[in-house]
């Protein structure tokens, strides 16, 4: 029962973090996008095209992290 409960508190906690550390790359990656977007065309980047390539972005890294191949354990 115990094993439970800690198990249960860990993967809640995990969740957590991930989702945390997910809105703050996501935060990142916008910046990133704006500022390269004025760099390399000169005009600004509308709000919602911006938003949404770091969206995707964000969203790929995140799934690209939870499918890395794990090694087996024999």
């Amino acid at each position: 029962m115990v094993e439970w409960i800690k198990n249960l508190a860990i993967t809640f906690v995990t969740t957590v973090l991930i989702i945390f550390l997910s809105i703050v790359y996501f935060g990142i990656l916008l910046w990133i996008v704006k500022i390269s977007s004025d760099t390399f065309f000169g005009t600004g980047l509308e709000a919602n095209w911006a938003v949404f390539a770091a969206a995707i972005m964000s969203a790929a890294t995140v799934l690209a992290g939870s499918l890395e191949k794990k090694p087996s354990k024999k």
